[in-house]
């Protein structure tokens, strides 16, 4: 089934805001945002079954004074936040991801084959849309942790069950360089667009517009290991926009991704992720426009900085201070 997109987007200068952060404060990060040509927040209001809407309210309403859109971020499938008993609990039901190699990783992911994770996943979403007044909702981490991930048994018989294709080699024949790997990936891939399309189909029950937009994999190889075809995503209006986060400080190479990126989008718009920093190379603010001017020369439709951290401040703050003196 395809869902029409809900609106364009004309064009986003946004910032990523993580799990816990900067909470408390924005009474003075909105104006400075805005000052600085900011128009959306997305703030990460779900860090798996985990949220924040306290955090979450303050951010919104600080940012609607200023006509700053507020996105919730909701990172998916992860259990980073929640507790041991709470982990242990999706263990002993067989929820967690299980990896080839016993990756400890993977053992902190849902597994996203599993319908109580995905109804899980989509309630959050929805009652967060429901709720607060959001933009968007703007999903992270779906997708699998990498691609050898996720061979638990309720993964198998569902396989196996979809599909008919059936072998004595389990995990073996369905990892890599075995015979079944290709319509494996296949179906993981189909699992996490039924996710995508879970929480698109909770969204449709609102009476209100509320976006829908992904963070994605900026390479086409990290998209097929990790199962998201975000390509596909865009084309059956499963999303109104994706957010390749395009996390490098060379020019070269931020346009070799975006060039592929667009070719994938086709005629979809999407803005392109930035980041401030890389290992202990930290970008100036001359630096950072030169590339947002760039991604904009490319054809994205705007950008979002990863993230609003206290050195991103305070070239904020500089950026500000520069602009006030030559007024």
């Amino acid at each position: 089934m395809l869902f029409p997109l809900i609106q364009v987007v004309i064009s986003i200068s946004g910032v990523w805001n993580t799990w816990g952060y900067s909470s408390g404060n924005w009474a003075e990060l909105a104006p400075l945002l805005s000052s600085n040509g900011y128009d959306a927040v997305f703030f990460c209001a779900a860090y798996g079954l985990n949220t924040d809407t306290l955090g979450l309210q303050e951010c919104i309403d600080a940012c609607n004074e200023y006509g700053i859109d507020v996105h919730a971020w909701i990172v998916m499938w992860r259990t980073a936040k929640s507790t041991e008993q709470e982990r242990e609990s999706f263990r002993e039901q067989g929820r967690l991801q299980v990896s080839l190699d016993d990756l400890a990783e993977a053992q902190l992911w849902l597994c996203p084959t599993d319908p109580a994770n995905v109804a899980d996943m989509a309630e959050v979403c929805l009652r967060i849309a429901a709720d607060y007044d959001v933009r968007g909702i703007h999903l992270d981490y779906i997708r699998y942790c990498n691609n050898r991930v996720c061979y638990c048994e309720q993964c198998r018989e569902r396989f196996v069950e979809e599909t008919g294709v059936q072998t004595s080699g389990w995990p073996t024949d369905y990892a890599m360089d075995g015979r079944f790997y290709d319509e494996y990936n296949r179906w993981r891939s189909q699992a996490i667009t039924t996710a995508v399309r879970a929480v698109r189909d909770s969204l449709s029950k609102l009476n209100k517009v509320v976006e829908l937009s992904a963070a994605v994999l900026p390479r086409e190889v990290d998209m097929n290991n990790c199962a998201q075809q975000w390509d596909e995503w865009l084309g059956d209006g499963l999303v109104d926009f994706v957010v390749p986060m395009n996390y490098t400080l060379s020019d070269s190479e931020l346009v070799f991704w975006g060039e592929a990126q667009l070719r994938l989008a086709e005629m979809n718009q999407i803005p392109c992720g930035l980041i401030t920093y890389r290992n202990n190379s930290q970008f100036s603010i001359s630096e950072i426009n030169a590339q947002q001017e760039k991604v904009l020369e490319m054809g994205f439709d705007g950008w979002v900085m990863f993230y609003l951290s206290n050195h991103f401040i305070s070239l904020l703050e500089e950026n500000q201070e520069a602009n006030d003196s030559l007024q």
